[in-house]
C-alpha cells in the first residue's frame, strides 16, 4: 500500500539550475508531500557537500524521513562512497553479485556503508516500456528503501533511527564475509 513519488533532476545542458540546488530541493519537496522514506540513486565523486544539502537532510531528519542513499559504482569511475552516502544519518547501500559477494564493478566500497543489496543482473522497465537488465547500487538503493518502507508500513510507531536499526540489525553475514567497508553490517534480510 506504498505512494510512490518520483521525483527527476536534470545534469549538464538540461537544466541552468545546479545539481546540489536540485537535490536540496528534491529533498524538501519530497519530504513536505509526505514521503517517509526518499531514495537516493545517485551519488558523486567527493565526500564534501554543500551546505544546502545539510540543511535540506536535517530538515528530513527532524520530520523523520528514511533517507536510503546508493554507495555508487566502481565501473563507472566511482572510486569511493562520495555525497550523499558520507552525510550522517542516512542509510548507504553497497552491492553484491547474484552470489552474495560484493560486486567488483556495480558497488564501490567505504566505511559509511550500512547494509548491502543486489546490484547486478537487476531487471527494469526502459523508457519506451521494453525490459532492460543493468547493474548498480542504484537499483540496489531502492530495494532497501522497499525494506524500510514495509517496516514503517509494518511497525508505524518506529520512527526513522528505528527503522534504519532494525534493517542493519537483521542484515545477514555475506559469503564473501564480514567486511563492513564492502558489506557494511551484511545483506539487506
Amino acid at each position: 500500500e506504498a505512494e510512490l513519488l518520483a521525483i527527476s533532476v536534470g545534469f549538464g545542458q538540461t537544466t541552468d539550475k545546479p545539481f546540489t540546488e536540485q537535490i536540496a530541493e528534491a529533498v524538501r519537496w519530497a519530504v513536505d508531500n509526505g514521503a517517509d522514506v526518499i531514495n537516493m540513486s545517485l551519488t558523486t565523486n567527493t565526500p564534501d557537500w554543500p551546505e544546502s544539502w545539510d540543511q535540506a537532510f536535517q530538515y528530513a531528519y527532524d520530520k523523520d524521513v528514511v533517507i536510503v542513499v546508493a554507495a555508487g559504482n566502481r565501473g563507472s569511475g566511482t572510486t569511493r562512497v562520495g555525497a550523499p552516502a558520507t552525510i550522517p544519518g542516512v542509510l548507504v547501500v553497497g552491492g553484491v553479485d547474484r552470489s552474495g559477494f560484493a560486486s567488483v564493478e556495480a558497488s564501490t566500497q567505504g566505511i559509511t556503508i550500512g547494509v548491502a543489496a543486489a546490484s547486478e543482473q537487476l531487471l527494469g522497465v526502459s523508457a519506451d516500456a521494453s525490459l532492460v537488465q543493468w547493474s548498480g547500487t542504484s537499483g540496489a538503493a531502492p530495494i532497501v528503501s522497499g525494506v524500510a518502507a514495509l517496516v514503517r508500513a509494518a511497525h508505524p510507531e518506529l520512527d526513522a533511527n528505528n527503522v534504519l536499526n532494525r534493517i542493519v540489525a537483521t542484515a545477514t553475514t555475506a559469503p564473501g564475509g564480514d567486511d563492513p567497508l564492502l558489506y557494511g553490517a551484511g545483506i539487506v534480510n
